[in-house]
């Protein structure tokens, strides 16, 4: 529930489908001298989705054990602070989960020198509405890809389908959940082919909506200990058109027609144009099964991560070692 302690702040959310472009915005806005957007904490994931597992964090001893617990685990250690004054900090200050979540960004916001506080984990697309009710002058950056592109790009990451099926779900689910936000007046849509095509007109727009003055230096690149991982140092680079429409030259006839299939009705919505025929009923059942056999081969292959997920375990560098350990794989190529 929403508190009167938030009614000042004005965090800022990035949300969106995975391979939609949202690290690189993060990367841009991060570079705004009013804004510190963290990168992904997995907040959802890895705490609130644990809650009845690490209990009421009023109690100081259910909240230093999630504090350690969190604390211990790389997407913590990745944002670089002050580790020891980030326990302080959230032992004194998250007496609930929103309150956690609220003191770990704003710490993080102070060591950079900014007032202004904010994350990016895509798949916060689906806390979009809690997060609105926590922090009332909350904003809502809704960055959507075209699917195509992203189902193309998403078979690149072990971690996510290789099935055009499998994809094109990720995608319609991710979008539709932050879309329930839309009505809300602190939600802003922003296309990525938009911002890789016209980058200062687009962070011009955002900067309008977050109430801040634009600043050239969004679109200075510089360096990210995040970008250590392979799939986040392109962010880090100069905002290009290079990469779109590259379905065009991944995916096959086939594969396009697919994708179009599963989210024609939300591509539509959001504006992008489908291409491709009415796939085969051959086709789709062929692809069902691919998918199937996908999801299937991703959940054996991943299952200790999976397991400490599903019995809410609070050992969570366990969970996240044997997630990085599947991150490392080889990734398929599936259609």
């Amino acid at each position: 529930m929403a508190t009167s302690q938030y009614e000042s702040e004005r965090p800022v959310f990035i949300v969106g489908a995975p391979r939609s472009g949202t690290s690189l915005l993060r990367r841009l806005l991060n570079r705004h001298p009013s804004l510190a957007i963290s990168s992904e904490t997995d907040f959802n994931h890895y705490v609130y989705a644990r809650r009845q597992s690490f209990g009421s964090l009023a109690d100081r001893q259910h909240r230093e054990r999630l504090v350690d617990a969190y604390l211990a685990t790389q997407h913590i250690r990745r944002l670089q602070v002050d580790l020891q004054g980030l326990r302080e900090a959230l032992l004194a200050e998250g007496t609930s989960y929103e309150a956690f979540f609220a003191s770990l960004l704003r710490f993080y916001a102070r060591t950079q020198g900014k007032a202004r506080w904010g994350e990016k984990t895509p798949r916060h697309a689906f806390l979009t509405e809690s997060l609105c009710q926590w922090y009332p002058g909350a904003s809502i950056v809704h960055l959507v890809r075209d699917p195509r592109d992203v189902v193309a790009s998403l078979r690149r990451l072990p971690t996510e389908p290789h099935s055009v099926v499998g994809g094109g779900r990720l995608w319609v689910a991710c979008n539709r959940a932050a879309h329930r936000s839309a009505y809300r007046p602190q939600y802003l849509l922003v296309r990525y082919e938009h911002l890789a095509a016209e980058p200062e007109n687009e962070l011009r727009r955002i900067c309008s909506f977050l109430d801040e003055e634009y600043s050239p230096a969004m679109l200075a690149p510089d360096g990210d200990p995040a970008g250590a991982l392979p799939w986040y140092r392109r962010a880090e680079e100069a905002v290009t058109t290079a990469r779109l429409e590259k379905w065009r030259e991944d995916l096959t006839r086939e594969e396009v027609a697919l994708v179009e299939w599963v989210a024609g009705a939300q591509m539509k919505a959001f504006g992008y144009r489908p291409v491709g025929e009415t796939p085969a009923r051959l086709a789709v059942v062929r692809a069902a099964a691919v998918a199937l056999f996908d999801a299937v081969r991703q959940r054996i292959v991943a299952f200790p991560a999976v397991w400490y997920y599903l019995i809410k375990s609070t050992d969570l560098v366990k969970e996240e070692s044997a997630r990085e350990r599947f991150t490392r794989q080889p990734s398929g190529g599936a259609a």
